[in-house]
């Protein structure tokens, strides 16, 4: 327990080596992350498997969308701490708390100004916009090297006890999301087949020509810092153990 507070010690991530400009980009891409989200589900054409089954759930329970996504990323980071502990860093606290209550926040500002029923044009153009942004969002964090989302974390988590590629893991975990969202009536739709299908290359794209830009900017702000060693979830898998 003590080693992975330390791993989410900010003042210890501050220290560190390009310490200040990661932290600041995890928590811009946390923020993103939440807002891609509420304007894919705004579309009406489905979110991300985990999303959905999120959503479906807190709708069922009449509960807060926000509350419910961060209960279920704990009880997963739970499992992860116990037997993962290395890919556990600040960002996957901020990402677990932070994502569906930034989403919640947009989708409660949408019900207030946009239409509730948009037409075809509407939900296409921002299903598109979500699915570009989400994956934006993804590369962002995942390039900041802050730790792994709880989610992301399962698929490793059974990859190393089941012997099967995280590929297949996720593929697993997000078929059986997918089933359960479902089952309850949630928000699926082309949208969680497009995710499923164009989202890993669509964050590969924003890697090479976005994300390692921002990485490379001196912020104003910020410290001068040399560029950082950027890496996808094949990186984070061969050097989880390290």
């Amino acid at each position: 327990m003590a080693k992975i507070l330390k791993q989410m010690n900010p003042i210890s991530i501050l220290s560190e080596k390009h310490g200040a400009k990661r932290m600041f980009i995890m928590i811009m891409s946390i923020l993103l992350m939440g807002f891609a989200v509420s304007v894919f589900s705004y579309s009406g054409m489905g979110v991300d498997p985990f999303t959905a089954l999120n959503m479906s759930i807190a709708d069922k329970l009449n509960i807060s969308f926000g509350f419910l996504q961060m209960c279920v990323n704990g009880a997963i980071l739970i499992v992860v701490a116990l037997v993962a502990r290395k890919l556990i860093s600040l960002g996957t606290v901020v990402n677990m708390v932070g994502v569906g209550y930034v989403c919640e926040f947009f989708t409660n500002i949408y019900d207030e100004i946009l239409p509730k029923e948009p037409n075809i044009f509407v939900k296409a153009a921002a299903m598109t916009l979500g699915v570009f942004l989400l994956s934006l969002s993804a590369s962002l964090y995942f390039n900041c090297k802050m730790g792994v989302s709880p989610y992301d974390a399962l698929g490793f988590v059974m990859e190393d006890n089941v012997k099967i590629k995280y590929k297949w893991c996720r593929v697993a975990t997000d078929l059986l999301c997918t089933v359960g969202a479902f089952l309850l009536g949630g928000p699926i739709g082309i949208g969680t087949v497009v995710t499923a299908f164009f989202m890993g290359p669509v964050v590969s794209f924003c890697d090479n020509t976005i994300s390692k830009k921002v990485l490379r900017h001196k912020f104003k702000l910020l410290r001068q810092f040399t560029v950082i060693r950027y890496y996808d979830l094949g990186y984070i898998q061969g050097n989880r153990a390290a």
